[in-house]
């Protein structure tokens, strides 16, 4: 009959929907994890997904994450941006246990279709981590190292590929040549050195030339012999200068050397947080002695620079800056920190919420903590540990704060 005809083809085509509805949700559910760095959330949802769906759907739905778009915290200038790419690599690094291999030159194109011959997450795991391994072997050796660091890789690697990382790093660090023209040198080979060009941009060091003076200071960091050639024009030893064979990491490390912020944010790499310290810290002493708009505007740039990248590392010094007397400052520093999702985020809220006397500090503490508790569900033990001590000036504050985490302490996918 017709009409049946119509109400069938009128129900498949609602349980087609409602099926492209659901599988938009979790793949937008996975892109947020990603581009939040919530690494526990990301391997809980794939193994729910595994679990109910099987392993071609789960991995076909990650591939898909990295084409979404995950949303940014107010003041950003945007609502969404796309999953950034080095921060999606990053995440499936880690995902696979293969955190601090992740500039070797297989694309996370390839990487992914690998996952398609395995069964599960874990099988995929153990096989792509012995592909990732032997590739960044071979990388290595041949002094592609760029960063490439013993001290960054994951536990699960084998600890003769840690060693002669470190062994190679070490020797490309000694018998550098630089070259000085008048009191200008030419850092270019230090730059491509991994274990000085960590200590560039831990120092914030810009561009490809310092004065002599500058680079006296440095040589006492550094700590490896440097010879220094005094020339009348600049040459490069091509022996001495290595590209990435990673076009995304060539990108992020001339992002670094010119202190690109926006390009640093782009790729969203957590390699970029010793720049973007550096950057942040260089406009807060301009702005503590200039504390004009423009320079106030340079300051929340920097610190919406640190909530996109989201590493780790970046908590530290929002910490510090949500103590700070300026209230300008501080409460920026807050918001910003309620955006990263852990339990020592909420611990430091806590502690500020119970701590500080001045009202607009206590009250953007509270919302921080309730965006915190959105997606970390410590945050209500956090809380109510606090509430424990006697130290606390504001536990009627507390008490109303925990029962609005407890109206949200269902999970969230």
């Amino acid at each position: 009959m017709p009409e049946d005809d119509n109400r069938a083809a009128i129900l498949k085509a609602a349980k087609e929907r409602a099926k492209q509805s659901e599988e938009h949700h979790i793949i937008q559910l996975l892109a947020d994890a990603v581009g939040e760095r919530r690494d526990r959330d990301l391997l809980d949802l794939l193994s729910h997904i595994e679990r109910e769906r099987g392993w071609p759907d789960t991995l076909g739905f990650l591939m898909r994450a990295q084409e979404f778009s995950y949303s940014l915290p107010v003041g950003e200038g945007v609502d969404k941006t796309k999953v950034e790419d080095l921060k999606y690599r990053e995440m499936l690094f880690s995902l696979l246990g293969c955190r601090g291999l992740e500039p070797i030159h297989t694309s996370t194109e390839e990487l992914l279709i690998r996952m398609k011959n395995e069964h599960s997450l874990t099988e995929a795991s153990l096989s792509l981590r012995e592909y990732i391994e032997s590739v960044a072997r071979k990388q290595i050796e041949t002094g592609d190292t760029l960063f490439f660091s013993s001290n960054d890789l994951d536990v699960q690697i084998s600890e003769d590929l840690s060693q002669l990382l470190e062994r190679l790093n070490r020797e490309a660090a000694q018998g550098l040549t630089l070259e000085r023209k008048d009191s200008e040198v030419n850092i270019v080979p230090l730059w491509y050195c991994e274990t000085v060009r960590q200590i560039l941009s831990e120092y914030g060091i810009k561009g490809y030339t310092i004065d002599s003076k500058k680079l006296e200071e440095l040589l006492t960091v550094i700590r490896y012999p440097i010879i220094i050639s005094d020339i009348d024009q600049y040459t490069v030893v091509p022996k001495q200068v290595l590209h990435s064979s990673n076009l995304a990491y060539r990108d992020l490390h001339d992002c670094i050397i010119r202190h690109d912020g926006d390009g640093l944010c782009g790729l969203s790499s957590r390699h970029s947080f010793a720049t973007l310290r550096f950057m942040l810290q260089d406009v807060l002493d301009i702005y503590t002695k200039d504390p004009s708009s423009e320079n106030y505007r340079r300051v929340l740039d920097l610190i919406h620079m640190h909530v996109r990248v989201r590493t780790i590392d970046s908590l530290q010094l929002l910490e510090g800056l949500a103590f700070l007397k300026d209230d300008r400052i501080a409460t920026v520093a807050i918001t910003a920190l309620g955006n990263f999702y852990h339990e020592s985020t909420a611990y430091v809220l806590t502690e500020l919420l119970c701590k500080s006397k001045k009202r607009e500090i206590v009250k953007t503490a509270m919302n921080a903590v309730l965006n915190v508790g959105k997606k970390c569900p410590e945050a209500r033990s956090v809380v109510t540990d606090a509430l424990e001590t006697s130290s606390c000036v504001h536990k009627g504050r507390l008490k109303r704060l925990l029962t609005e985490l407890k109206k949200n302490s269902q999970l969230y996918y």
